[in-house]
């Protein structure tokens, strides 16, 4: 799972510069820039992310999680059997956004992003279960589940792999 969370750390993304940056050092051996105020920018968002939390950019395409938007997907997953379509990377975004909201809190102590905290955090975790109930049903029953596995996070996907690999191997050692 770290290899994930690693490659989507290192995805492009495009932000907006929003004030002139000169040259910034990353590292000892790793700078950026300089960029100029109004320039759409390509870049891993682990680099971009620097640049947004010094004031220099904004994010074009990547929006902060809501707690709507959990809710919404959770509705959607509930009356089905299937798996729904989620974002290929979504764990590691929504992760990613809570570990940043609360980072921003314990700055700020801003009580409205403290209640958008705790009205995520629960509906997340019983979207998660939902899902992984339901990954869970696919790796026992196994076979080919390419067309559900198509609605699956990067994440799910490897969880599912793993779980086959689970019952494969138990069903090897007690089944004739």
């Amino acid at each position: 799972m770290k290899d994930l969370i690693f490659e989507w750390q290192h995805h492009p993304v495009r932000i907006r510069m929003i004030r002139e940056c000169s040259v910034l050092e990353i590292s000892e051996d790793e700078k950026i820039g300089p960029f100029k105020e109004g320039d759409d920018i390509k870049l891993p968002y682990w680099q971009a992310k620097i640049l947004v939390n010094e004031k220099y950019a904004k994010f074009l395409d990547l929006k902060p999680i809501q707690a709507g938007d959990i809710y919404k997907i959770f509705h959607r997953e509930l009356p089905t059997s299937q798996l729904t379509a989620i974002d290929p990377d979504f764990y590691s975004k929504v992760h990613e956004d809570l570990v940043e909201m609360t980072k921003q809190f314990k700055e700020n102590q801003d009580l409205r992003l403290f209640q958008e905290i705790e009205k995520i955090k629960p509906i997340y975790r019983d979207l998660v279960s939902r899902r992984f109930y339901k990954l869970l049903q696919m790796a026992a029953v196994g076979g080919d589940n390419a067309e559900a596995l198509q609605n699956c996070s990067n994440e799910e996907k490897e969880l599912y792999k793993r779980l086959r690999e689970i019952f494969d191997q138990f069903k090897a050692q007690f089944f004739i």
